[in-house]
């Protein structure tokens, strides 16, 4: 693919917040690009792979600004030892892991003593909690309340919790938590919410959409799991800088599904 044609059908659609799959393959179309499906596809694909564009969410991608990056955290070694521990005794379970360290790029306030969230299936909780509690004796609590967990405190404590259905998981490393994850427990988690003070929630958000891809399809899914997608919406519009790219992409998602229903299948979260 020729560098700048693929400069100038970048440039038509990088204008927009985002843009759909069919106003990609009308830009390429627009610069001498004919290509058949399989070939936009696979052009479309090799744009990700690259980082030339991100995905905003459902049939919408953004053409990557400088000093916006895929989200990345290396957990501590403890928490390391510990998701090593659930592996070997649960192989075939999905799990997420959040460690509350992990603000600590976001927050003035930074946060001393760490302490680790595992998600866990509803089915699987009380078997996880046993491993847990006699590897980890007297620091694990079992879905407590905010009262259980500041009476029960220490360094390094365990916090097991359900982990919610359609949550997200890990691109590269399954049980990390995304940064999508992340900002809706923020909002949702009544543990976290009593923890995190309010006044840093604004540049938790801010910070993470000005420096990190946010899918926000999944974002939203997520928070409608939770409950709080109005909510999270509210409080973006409400309280901070962040533009939604998906603002404006319900109508490109209808005309892509009209015009180019080939283009419009959902592809892979």
């Amino acid at each position: 693919m020729n560098a700048d044609i693929a400069t100038g059908y970048l440039r038509e659609v990088s204008g927009n917040p985002s843009f759909s799959r069919a106003d990609l393959l009308e830009a390429m179309q627009a610069h001498g690009m004919h290509v058949n499906i399989a070939g936009f596809k696979a052009i479309l694909q090799r744009l990700l792979d690259t980082g030339r564009i991100a995905r905003a969410g459902r049939n919408a991608y953004f053409v990557l600004p400088d000093g916006l990056s895929d989200y990345v955290y290396e957990y501590a070694e403890g928490t390391e030892s510990i998701a090593e521990s659930i592996e070997q005794g649960f192989p075939e379970m999905e799990f997420s892991i959040f460690e509350l360290r992990q603000l600590n790029e976001f927050v003035n306030h930074q946060i001393a003593h760490n302490t680790v969230f595992v998600h866990v299936p509803a089915e699987a909780m009380d078997f996880v909690f046993d491993a847990m509690r006699e590897e980890y004796p007297g620091k694990v609590l079992l879905n407590p309340s905010i009262g259980d967990y500041h009476q029960y405190w220490c360094p390094d404590m365990i916090v097991m919790k359900r982990l919610i259905s359609e949550s997200p998981l890990g691109r590269r490393t399954r049980w990390h938590s995304r940064i999508e994850k992340v900002l809706v427990d923020l909002m949702a988690d009544h543990v976290l919410q009593g923890i995190v003070s309010p006044a840093e929630l604004p540049g938790i958000y801010e910070d993470a959409f000005h420096k990190y891809v946010i899918d926000e399809s999944c974002l939203f899914r997520y928070a409608k799991r939770r409950n709080a997608a109005q909510k999270i919406r509210r409080f973006i519009q409400d309280e901070t800088d962040i533009v939604l790219r998906l603002e404006k992409n319900d109508s490109q998602i209808q005309f892509c599904r009209r015009a180019y229903p080939c283009l419009a299948t959902e592809e892979p979260p």
